[in-house]
């Protein structure tokens, strides 16, 4: 607090300085706290400065001890109990050498010395443990605040980009249901194509309810695959046969041996793992460009590679693509998004035994690769056709 006539004076001044004067103080104040230089300097000058006080003016010893007492709790507040330690025997000693009553007369006294130590330190030990106990708490209710705030801010995120998500699909069911409905369309050539677009867009509608139930399994450590033998070709082909009409500027296009290609795999989920990789593929890519899917094994391992044409990945955000939460700032800038599809489709193949693994390609794109070990005895095959 500063003192009222100064106080005064600089809101006179005006108002800025006042704020200025304040914030410098501030400012000042906390960062002669968090130097512990500055708390081992308080604690030789003010013990002695106190001391010589005293024996200037000639006042009582219970005076000198009891200002000693607020002295060591003053400095064990800010600084903790080694200044405020150090403070007490400072006085002690000061004491000792300075102190005088009457003026001339030492009055050194082991016991007393052994009283006056022990009760300083006490109080240092005592307030700095007080102290030390709060700030803990106080760092704790911190942490626990900003982990809520953290929570809430990403549950707000996962509402709005789930709804924003939602909202296309099922704009898509709800008006082609009404064209449908309006124009009596019956088995004709239109048919099909309204069929198409109902199946797409239930297709994402169910995938982001899935997604959700896939993260909950996964924060809760029980995602349980129905695993089983698999040809990766025949998981991959109505993925991409889905896709391949969802945007006329994305044309879709699978490569892969004629062989199969079989691994224990969950095909539900595998499934979903490529149906985001595209559609991440479609949506980072606002120009357009084609989106290959290609299919390979090597070193007993199926290989799965999507690539695009689209916006790439900064080097600065490679290593970090898969994290939770995590989205490019390039990625951000292009289309919304949760940054939970990579992670999930990460922890997803990870439970299958595999790896995930992003590059950027020249002169623009990226290929998203996916490792996963194959059943025994087979050979190594190389991508043989475009589908």
């Amino acid at each position: 607090m500063l003192p009222g006539g100064f106080r005064l004076l600089l809101t006179r001044l005006g108002p800025r300085w006042y704020d200025a004067a304040m914030d410098r103080l501030k400012a000042l104040a906390t960062a002669l706290q968090r130097s512990s230089a500055a708390g081992y300097i308080a604690a030789v000058c003010l013990p002695i400065g106190i001391t010589l006080m005293v024996a200037a003016a000639r006042l009582p010893a219970f005076v000198f001890e009891h200002l000693i007492v607020l002295i060591v709790v003053a400095i064990a507040v800010p600084w903790g109990v080694r200044a405020a330690t150090l403070a007490a025997i400072v006085a002690v000693v000061s004491d000792d050498v300075l102190f005088r009553a009457p003026l001339g007369s030492p009055t050194v006294s082991g016991l007393r010395d052994v009283i006056d130590l022990a009760l300083f330190a006490g109080v240092a030990v005592v307030v700095g443990s007080l102290v030390a106990t709060a700030r803990s708490e106080r760092a704790r209710a911190e942490a626990a605040a900003e982990r809520e705030c953290r929570a809430r801010e990403q549950r707000d995120r996962l509402i709005a980009t789930i709804s924003h998500d939602l909202a296309t699909p099922l704009s898509v069911l709800s008006g082609t249901l009404q064209m449908a409905k309006h124009s009596h369309v019956s088995s004709g050539g239109d048919m099909p194509r309204l069929l198409a677009r109902l199946e797409r867009a239930t297709s994402r509608a169910t995938s982001l309810v899935r997604m959700l139930a896939d993260v909950q399994a996964l924060e809760r450590g029980g995602l349980a695959l129905n695993l089983a033998p698999r040809d990766l070709r025949d998981m991959v082909a109505p993925v991409v046969e889905m896709l391949d009409r969802f945007s006329d500027r994305h044309p879709v296009v699978l490569a892969g041996p004629e062989a199969p290609v079989m691994l224990m795999a969950d095909a539900d989920r595998l499934q979903r793992v490529v149906e985001n990789l595209v559609n991440n593929a479609i949506k980072y890519s606002p120009d357009g460009g084609v989106v290959t899917i290609s299919i390979s094994t090597e070193n007993g391992n199926a290989v799965l590679a999507v690539q695009d044409q689209g916006i790439g990945i900064s080097k600065e955000a490679l290593p970090r693509i898969f994290e939770p939460s995590y989205r490019a700032p390039e990625a951000v800038d292009t289309a919304p998004g949760l940054g939970l599809g990579l992670n999930i489709a990460a922890q997803i193949v990870k439970h299958h035994g595999g790896t995930m693994e992003a590059r950027a390609v020249h002169p623009r794109g990226t290929v998203v690769l996916l490792r996963l070990p194959l059943l025994p005895e087979q050979p190594d095959r190389q991508p043989e056709a475009g589908q």
